[in-house]
């Protein structure tokens, strides 16, 4: 038996001309207890690539999400103070929702239209506890409404019909009869505004234009046009302009934020929250501003169960829910009183009605500012808020990307019995549980592996590609069999202390799952396989922990022959790397070798934004042996995220690949700094504040296809990082085969890498070699010298492949200095001063 929860619509529209009277002033102070941190991750959690549209109204969440935390207890009760900041005295969050809905009042006024109401419709079997009764109409203006579930076609039709008439007729089908079976109670709330512009757009100044989907892709939108005096700010902290367009009637206020750069949405709602915004709020000034606004129509419905649950409410969607104030009856009924789900269905129409009766009246005032100095021109995504302005209730928050995509996005499928009640297992979501600081800040650590890495690598000859996500998995391989010292110093190399402690745990199957991603654009695989031989026994511990925490494969291998063993681990090789990797293993095995444990890895992404073949032209590259190399060097004009990074001294780009869950950073050195500095300075910088540094900026990119084919013994690299004892006679690996007779004899790395127009391809390999002891890896930015890349997850910023270009094949002979003088030159140039550094940086 189920408790369902149904949101109805908001709605924004116009006014007629005849509605209107005179109005004070507008003015506007940001409330003192403005919104919360709620609403905002409500946001950003639905602001993903496959929600171009996106509305949601927190307050009418929240009304019901207060109502259900009247009547709980147990842990139940704690998730809503945890989750919410809910008070833990009831009686405080009563008196915010008596002063939030008596400022949003239901009214009928000239200046707007605002339906607000909340019921709760209750089995005929059950009553409701008079208490909550009570609480429920005194505190929430809520009825409760005896309801026959028995029959639900007409319960369905009665929920329904108030939903219709509170909403204007917006939202007619909320629910379908076959939604209520085993329902107890379905708390329905419904909104609905309409109101009219204070400043309106004339109808005569709406023109066609071109909206920006994305920085290349444009549609055609109807924008309206006005000029006037608008509480308006420019932020730098948040790249980015916010415009308040109030109402009529001096309570509520349009609010749209608008990124600078074409592309920079995503930045913005990834930076956006409570404490930057109301800082920005309380900097806005009344100004002249002449905006250009799409009109644009969509709806959106959504399922909360799932995010709610993300957030960390998750006992009121289990069997273990515990709802004990709310009703009496049937006692069988009420034990299984559990949240199904919590849907919430919105819409809203934005266009100039209202104006025409604005324009009516005040018809110079498109004009009468003359020239202004603010221009505000929303041709490409936005965020918006509509708030009340007494208290600072955002009764709904949401972005657009495109104007013209006005249909609903599809409703998630509703949540199944079965899995309603259980929680998420950490297999399937790794890390998707509430922010832990002491996790976050270890895994921080155990990327600091990855940088050292590089650094030990940038004094090295020609090309570099390492996978440091291979190399660490196969450490953690050896790490879970590792004793003593041995394991000491594994551990500490990798910021382990204990592998079995539990945020290392989920640090490891966070970069395990980073490791599994097969999309129609991307392909991620890892393997893990373990090669025994027949000679040696492995203890089951250790066979149950690979097994579980790697999905590593066992195999017995005769080493003796050494042809045939080779054949096997070469085999496997080439099929976890698609035929990347053939070869992976030869005179490194030996018919004395008791073991090799062996990662693979391969990755195929297509660039979100592809290069242009025929912008491909021959250019010369700066290599530090061969000095100019004729190279095919692609071209974009984009917005990509980048930065000049002081600290290093260099250009940082992020190109990301078409699902938005990886990217390729590369960082190019200015003319004053080589590489192998840069590769140095990388151990003492923090990859994720290069990354959290990048600004969605308008560039010319050129970068060299390339391809590297790479393969290294680890050994002489990790030992400068004090792993040291498991190559030698001292080796403890007894937790591998109960023996102390074992020791590492090599780690083979290899790898390869394909970056063309279209994207990349990627693949690893590093196995460790055991064996027995015996006696005892719009700016012009050109990378046409040497540069460091990344490869890594953007949202757990897992590095799963690293490299230094910096010697390419020569395509054809070297263009002699007065030819490339001649044929490069474009007239005289300006470069940036950064510092005393000029940087090599190419403008048109």
């Amino acid at each position: 038996m189920f408790l369902y929860f149904f949101i109805g619509v908001l709605c924004v529209s116009s006014l007629s001309a005849d509605s209107l009277s005179s109005e004070e002033a507008d003015a506007y102070f940001p409330a003192v207890e403005w919104s919360d941190t709620f609403d905002w991750k409500l946001l950003k959690a639905y602001s993903t690539p496959n929600n171009r549209n996106v509305l949601i109204s927190p307050i009418g969440l929240k009304l019901v999400l207060a109502l259900l935390y009247e009547g709980s207890g147990g842990l139940t009760e704690k998730e809503f103070q945890n989750v919410l900041q809910f008070p833990i005295d009831k009686k405080n969050i009563r008196d915010n929702f008596e002063r939030v809905l008596s400022a949003l009042q239901p009214s009928e006024r000239s200046q707007y239209i605002l339906n607000l109401g909340t019921r709760i419709f209750l089995d005929s079997r059950v009553e409701p506890k008079q208490n909550f009764a009570a609480k429920a109409l005194h505190s929430y203006r809520t009825d409760i409404e005896h309801t026959n579930y028995s029959q639900p076609l007409e319960a369905s039709r009665t929920i329904n019909s108030w939903i219709e008439k509170l909403t204007n007729g917006k939202v007619s089908h909320m629910i379908s009869p076959g939604d209520l079976q085993d329902a107890i109670m379905i708390l329905a709330n419904a909104i609905y505004f309409k109101g009219t512009w204070r400043h309106q757009f004339p109808k005569e100044n709406t023109t066609p234009g071109g909206f920006y989907v994305s920085p290349t892709e444009i549609v055609e939108a109807s924008y309206m046009k006005t000029t006037d005096t608008f509480y308006y700010f420019e932020s730098n902290e948040l790249d980015a302009k916010l415009l308040r367009l109030p109402y009529k009637g001096q309570n509520y206020a349009f609010f749209i934020v608008l990124p600078n750069s074409k592309a920079g949405l995503p930045d913005l709602i990834k930076k956006i929250n409570l404490h930057v915004l109301k800082k920005q709020l309380y900097l806005m000034d009344k100004v002249p501003v002449r905006v250009c606004l799409p009109k644009f129509k969509f709806n959106f419905q959504a399922r909360f169960m799932k995010t709610l649950q993300d957030f960390g409410l998750k006992q009121m969607f289990q069997n273990t829910a515990s709802f004990p104030g709310i009703a009496r009856g049937l006692p069988h009924m009420l034990r299984m009183l559990v949240v199904s789900d919590i849907v919430q269905k919105t819409g809203i129409e934005l266009d100039e009605e209202g104006s025409v009766v604005y324009a009516a009246t005040e018809v110079q005032v498109g004009n009468k500012f003359g020239e202004v100095d603010y221009v505000f021109n929303a041709t490409h995504p936005f965020m918006f808020f509509l708030e009340e302005q007494t208290t600072g209730t955002i009764l709904f928050v949401g972005k657009v990307e495109n104007p013209l995509d006005s249909n609903a996005m599809p409703l998630p499928s509703r949540f199944g019995t079965n899995q309603a009640v259980q929680p998420y297992p950490l297999s399937t979501a790794p890390n998707l549980q509430p922010e832990n600081p002491e996790r976050d800040a270890i895994m921080r650590r155990f990327n600091y592996f990855d940088l050292e890495l590089i650094k030990e690598f940038s004094e090295f000859p020609g090309n570099v590609f390492i996978s440091p996500a291979s190399i660490k998995t196969t450490l953690a391989l050896i790490l879970e069999g590792a004793k003593g010292k041995s394991a000491a110093e594994i551990g500490n190399a990798l910021r382990i202390n204990n592998i079995d402690q539990r945020e290392i745990r989920e640090i490891l199957e966070r970069l395990l799952f980073d490791l599994s991603d097969n999309t129609t654009s991307t392909v991620l695989e890892s393997a893990n396989s373990i090669f025994i031989s027949d000679k040696y026994e492995v203890l089951s511990e250790y066979e149950k922990k690979v097994k579980r925490y790697y999905k590593a494969d066992l195999t017995k291998v005769d080493f003796t022959n050494t042809n045939l063993a080779a054949k096997t681990i070469n085999s496997w090789a080439s099929r976890a790397t698609h035929g990347l990797i053939n070869n992976i293993l030869g005179s490194s095995l030996y018919p004395e070798t008791a073991m090799v444990l062996a990662n693979a890895l391969y990755f195929k992404g297509k660039w979100r934004t592809e290069f242009d073949p025929n912008s491909t032209k021959d250019q010369c590259f700066n290599s530090p042996t061969r000095q100019c190399v004729n190279v095919s060097m692609m071209q974009l004009s984009h917005s990509f995220n980048y930065n000049f990074n002081i600290d290093l001294n260099a250009h940082a780009i992020e190109l990301p690949y078409e699902d938005d869950k990886y990217a390729m950073l590369i960082l190019l050195p200015t003319n004053g700094n080589n590489v192998r500095t840069l590769g140095k300075d990388m151990q003492h910088a923090q990859l994720h504040m290069v990354i959290d540094a990048l600004k969605p900026t308008e560039l010319i990119l050129e970068i060299p296809k390339f391809e590297i084919d790479y393969q290294i013994d680890l050994v002489e690299f990790l030992k400068p990082l004090k792993i040291q004892e498991v190559f030698s006679s001292q080796a403890n690996l007894s937790g591998i085969t109960g023996t102390n007779n074992l020791k590492i004899n090599n780690v083979i790395h290899k790898t390869k890498i394909e970056v063309n127009e279209l994207g990349t391809k990627a693949a690893a390999v590093t196995t460790a070699v055991v064996v027995p002891l015996i006696g005892s890896t719009a700016q012009k930015i050109t990378a046409d010298q040497p540069f460091l890349f990344f490869i890594y997850h953007k949202e757990s910023r897992n590095i799963i492949f690293q490299g230094l270009y910096s010697e390419p094949p020569q395509v054809s002979p070297p263009v002699n200095n007065v030819q490339r003088v001649a044929q490069n030159y474009e007239g005289p140039r300006t470069y940036p001063n950064y510092g005393s550094q000029r940087a090599n940086v190419r403008y048109q």
